[in-house]
């Protein structure tokens, strides 16, 4: 009945798994589908570095044309750059009552003088030969303003009088409200047309409006449509979506319309993205039509040489799903080499590195189901039932392997607890369900790979090659169920909200604690570690106690202390956060490792787990005590947990995340294989302390 009740499980588990295999294969097309990478930069900013330089434009934004870049940013213009441009007469009211009065010649603006008393938070503007900027820039400010804020100066040359703050907020410093000067208008029709004549594709990037109407969303497309150029795509700017708050909606049809796909700005921790009110709702509103981009964040930048830079690019655009590589110039001279030199040998090698590794450049990749048309990869929901029932399996399984649990009760626990997430999964979107299903998964198949090797392991005996012959076999079985664990969660968050972290997995350090605890509990209870075994749950909690008054010694304190260290560092090192900073050598180390690999194998799995998987197989060939053994399994589970956590990665490829579990598994084993030498050569040194530990 035993047998028989297992059988079913793993009957369920096969029969799930064969679901979760088709749909990461479906994965696995639409990621591969996804290779466009489009190189964009600032127009502001190769505008500075011409004028640095003391460059024609032109020039300059042939030069990066050449070297790479393809697509510009447009943003929204302001007075303050339009007159520094010299493409308007501005003055303040301030300015222009001091100028009177020093007698100094007003051009344009005596038209105020000949009108009224130059008003103090005033700016005034001259129409100036440009009547299509001037009709332009009237419209923007009106509909950033009001109509009762923005009026004529009666008299020639037309004067417009626009009533608000003239304070000048401090270069990137946007903590205060902007004044006039400073405050967005409108998409520059000039710029738009300047940068599609000199060959470069078009990514806009407008701001918000107060008390946002529809008709002021209206403007941007009828700018766009007035100045000739077509956008290939809008990203947002500022702390809001343009539509913020009840009007995203509007901005979304209107995207749809043009087929414009959102941008995304990833965020400095790697996670998600640039908090901008509004994101979520208009990423909805586009159908996930939405694409990741990467920039290297401005402060951090000024503190980095190029080719620390450089090392970013290809890597960030193949881990992170990144698909708008957004380049900033250095403006400081570095190696001898003056800036457009240094600026664009930067540029050709970005494109290079991401070339070399399969990506065509000059399009926005999207997570798209059709090869045809746009649209979104989301999994049919009955998929979902499937997947769930043979997590569930997997779970139950664990627990009869934990606590010797009967079949029967196995069967009628995965029955009852399937029962209740199948009609949660009817009654809800299911986005909280589905993340708990992705932790047990994760959480539960490292502990099973681990439990089905200590089942392998029991009455082998051998001398040092057979151990090692033992433990790469044994190794790669526990890699294989660990994986299936991953593939599980995978294919059960697997759609374009989980690709794009929209929606992302929920417990990452719960992930890294569970299987290690999960698994202390199955070398507690296989190996009676408290001498507990058949004496039920009273002696069991004598022996607890007992353990627990053990006067503490100073060599207790610093064995716990040394424990709470690695368990600091441990959890520390998981995560998205500010936890413990990566040493320099670990730094040094990676960049070696992913020069090496395909896909850089993670530490956790061949510094830590893998090796000490060897270690344990050693200890029980040579039959060593059950502590000893107990504790090798504990450390090589965090390689099994770290290698199905990595699947929580949904950003990454799928075949990326397999051949970073490959790849630690031949190095992990590597180093597995020195580790079981080293102590095999070291034993006679140490017989004596064994034949202590034996009779321990």
């Amino acid at each position: 009945m035993k047998d028989r009740c297992r059988f079913c499980l793993c009957l369920c588990i096969l029969i799930s798994f064969c679901c979760a295999l088709w749909l990461n294969f479906q994965r696995y097309r639409v990621e591969e589908a996804n290779n466009g990478v489009t190189m964009a930069a600032e127009y502001e900013n190769l505008r500075r570095l011409a004028a640095l330089e003391g460059l024609p434009e032109e020039e300059v934004l042939a030069k990066f044309k050449e070297a790479g870049i393809d697509s510009l940013m447009i943003f929204d213009t302001t007075l303050e750059r339009l007159t520094v441009n010299g493409q308007i007469k501005a003055v303040s009211g301030t300015d222009l009552a001091r100028a009177a009065l020093l007698g100094a010649d007003l051009g344009p603006f005596k038209a105020v003088l000949a009108q009224e008393q130059p008003q103090k938070n005033t700016i005034y503007i001259a129409k100036g030969e440009d009547e299509e900027l001037f009709a332009d820039l009237t419209e923007d400010l009106i509909l950033r303003y009001g109509k009762e804020r923005v009026s004529f100066v009666a008299g020639r040359p037309e004067l417009l009088r626009v009533l608000g703050s003239t304070a000048l907020v401090p270069e990137d410093d946007y903590s205060e409200p902007l004044g006039l000067w400073q405050a967005p208008l409108g998409l520059p029709r000039r710029d738009l047309q300047q940068v599609a004549r000199a060959g470069f594709s078009v990514i806009i990037r407008p701001q918000n409006y107060t008390n946002v109407k529809p008709e002021q969303i209206d403007s941007i497309f009828r700018r766009l449509q007035n100045s000739g150029v077509e956008a290939i795509a809008l990203m947002p700017c500022g702390k809001e979506v343009v539509g913020y708050p009840d009007q995203i909606d509007h901005l979304g049809q209107r995207m749809k319309e043009k087929g414009l796909p959102l941008v995304l700005l990833e965020h400095y921790t790697q996670l998600q993205f640039v908090p901008i009110n509004g994101y979520r709702e208009l990423a909805e509103a586009v159908d996930c039509k939405v694409a990741r981009a990467y920039v290297i964040d401005g402060l951090e930048q000024k503190k980095i040489d190029v080719a620390t830079a450089l090392r970013r690019w290809a890597l960030t655009d193949e881990e992170r799903n990144i698909r708008v590589n957004y380049f900033r110039p250095f403006y400081l001279q570095q190696n001898g080499q003056d800036r457009m030199s240094l600026n664009l040998a930067y540029v050709k090698d970005i494109k290079a590195a991401v070339e070399k590794r399969g990506y065509k450049l000059g399009s926005i990749g999207l997570f798209s189901a059709s090869d045809e048309i746009y649209a979104p990869f989301f999994p049919p929901r009955w998929t979902y039932f499937v997947l769930a029932w043979g997590i569930l399996a997997g779970a139950w399984l664990l627990l009869g392997e934990l606590f010797k649990v009967k079949g029967k009760y196995l069967l009628w626990g995965l029955a009852l607890s399937g029962s209740i997430i199948s009609l949660g999964l009817i009654l809800s979107r299911g986005l909280v369900l589905r993340q708990a299903l992705a932790l047990l998964a994760v959480t539960s198949w490292p502990v099973l790979a681990m439990a089905f090797t200590l089942r392998s392991l029991e009455n082998r005996r051998g001398k040092t090659a057979a151990a090692l012959g033992g433990a790469f076999v044994l190794l790669a079985a526990a890699v294989a169920v660990s994986l299936c664990g991953g593939l599980f969660l995978s294919a059960i968050l697997g759609d374009s909200r989980f690709f794009l972290e929209l929606d992302i997995y929920r417990g990452v350090k719960l992930t890294f604690i569970l299987p290690v605890l999960g698994c202390g509990l199955l070398c507690l209870f296989r190996y009676d570690l408290l001498e507990a075994a058949g004496q039920g749950p009273a002696v069991l909690c004598r022996r607890v106690r007992e353990l627990l008054s053990r006067p503490l010694s100073y060599k207790y304190v610093l064995i716990l202390g040394v424990l709470a260290f690695a368990v600091y560092y441990f959890i520390g090192r998981s995560g998205h956060g500010g936890g413990v900073p990566v040493p320099a050598l670990e730094i040094k180390m990676r960049t070696l490792l992913e020069e090496v690999f395909y896909a850089r194998p993670r530490e956790k799995e061949f510094l830590i787990g893998h090796p000490a998987f060897f270690l344990a197989v050693f200890a029980a060939y040579k039959g060593w005590p059950k502590w000893l053994l107990s504790v090798f399994t504990v450390a090589a589970v965090i390689g099994q947990g770290s290698l199905a956590q990595t699947f929580c990665h949904m950003r990454t490829p799928l075949i990326m995340t397999v051949w970073r579990a490959v790849d630690g598994y031949f190095l992990g084993a590597a180093l597995g294989c020195i580790a079981v030498v080293a102590v095999a050569l070291l034993l006679p040194a140490g017989s004596g302390l064994w034949r202590k530990l034996r009779n321990s």
